[in-house]
């Protein structure tokens, strides 16, 4: 079987979610001899080709259909919410002989894998991992204001390109979130749609170096530490976190704050900083802005943090829950999206309010008064990444998903 991965974007030093999944099911897709490569656009990477442990990565020029766009509007797109069109990409992928394509982004660049199956007679499958129908209007809207005032000459290509029938054309669709796989079962009742979880590599998170890492950051090593690994976005929520260290700076003492992951939005970034200067927080508080995915920091991280909180207000999945989870990690989340199926309350993790300080006060004084529920929660976590969420399990449905659609493409 050969396969083509296509995703809006793939670089190694501004690491997230979906580039995590890919990237891991690419290697277990090898290893079960299944020939696959990836492409991609050159946002924030203009590496146009390269091979990466046996894995062919493509890149390719693209472009946001709107006048005028300075480089700063650019790049904010590029790191979340950009809609580009790529005609080599697109030519590029219609000229490859393949079994399907898997594409793992929306709007014009799934339009133009639509065109290209379409031209070649062979399927393609759409995953969903930021979310699509349960995205809040007030991210949209945040995603869109890199757009305001431009002239959206795309409309035209749009429309002469049929795009809304992206998702309509699809021969497959996956969810990494399950309310989302409802969603797209109810209003796709006929299409062949799964439910297919991220996975982790479970070994990889179990050998971290604390005292290194804690000495590198300056981190003392008779603080707490709690962890939250995400991108620096609205989305995540990461301000309630500082009301949370304010809040323990006066009534527990002794805990340090921990923010790591890449700017995705550079004015919410600059709020934490506000935040945490009002608060003086400077001495309780480290922010890391992202690390590369093999850096061996990020397992540092893990295995020196005592909880690991993620407190978005709009998550899929939460592929770093499994993280912590490998790594014996207690985790509080909120309750919304994919991490209401992902958790277990008071089995697997803890939920609290994402608009609420007080429910996550609740929440992280219920966990750190009770070292039984802490290894409670530790050893269940830990059973269900092994049993569940292995990326060599997760590769082997995303295989006998390939077969399913390839299959029923063909009658």
């Amino acid at each position: 079987m050969k396969v083509i991965q296509i995703m809006r974007r793939l670089a190694f030093e501004e690491w997230g979610g979906t580039e995590t999944v890919v990237w891991n099911l690419s290697q277990q897709l090898s290893k079960k001899n299944i020939d696959n490569q990836i492409v991609a656009t050159q946002a924030l990477c203009e590496r146009a080709g390269e091979v990466v442990e046996n894995i062919q990565i493509r890149r390719f020029p693209y472009f946001y259909p709107h006048y005028p766009l300075d480089e700063q509007q650019k790049l904010a797109l590029d790191k979340k919410g950009g809609n580009p069109y790529s005609w080599s990409l697109y030519k590029y992928i219609k000229s490859q002989d393949c079994d399907i394509l898997h594409c793992h982004t929306m709007q014009r660049i799934a339009n133009l894998v639509r065109i290209a199956a379409r031209s070649n007679k062979i399927p393609y499958i759409i995953s969903f991992h930021g979310g699509f129908f349960d995205v809040p209007e007030s991210e949209i809207q945040e995603m869109m204001k890199p757009l305001e005032n431009t002239f959206n000459y795309g409309k035209v290509i749009d429309f002469l390109t049929r795009k809304n029938r992206f998702l309509k054309d699809a021969d497959g669709i996956l969810c990494v979130g399950y309310n989302e796989y409802e969603a797209t079962r109810e209003r796709f009742p006929d299409k062949i749609v799964e439910y297919l979880p991220n996975g982790v590599d479970y070994d990889k998170f179990q050998n971290g170096d604390e005292v290194s890492f804690r000495k590198k950051y300056k981190i003392p090593k008779d603080r707490e530490i709690i962890l939250c690994l995400s991108r620096i976005d609205y989305q995540k929520n990461q301000l309630i976190l500082l009301e949370l260290l304010n809040y323990l700076k006066n009534n527990s003492p002794g805990k340090h704050l921990l923010l790591i992951g890449p700017i995705s939005s550079q004015t919410y970034y600059e709020s934490i900083e506000n935040r945490i200067k009002n608060y003086e927080l400077e001495d309780i508080c480290t922010i890391i802005p992202g690390l590369e995915a093999d850096d061996p920091d990020l397992v540092g991280a893990y295995q020196s943090a005592d909880y690991f909180i993620l407190p978005s207000i709009h998550e899929p999945f939460g592929i770093v829950v499994l993280e912590a989870w490998s790594a014996g990690v207690p985790v509080i989340a909120s309750r919304v999206g994919g991490l209401q199926q992902l958790i277990n309350d008071k089995e697997t993790g803890l939920f609290f309010d994402s608009e609420s300080i007080e429910s996550l006060i609740d929440a992280f004084e219920a966990l750190e008064n009770d070292t039984k529920l802490q290894e409670n929660l530790k050893e269940n976590a830990r059973k269900e990444v092994k049993k569940n969420y292995t990326w060599e399990i997760i590769a082997q449905k995303l295989i006998d998903f390939y077969k399913r659609v390839i299959d029923n493409y063909k009658k």
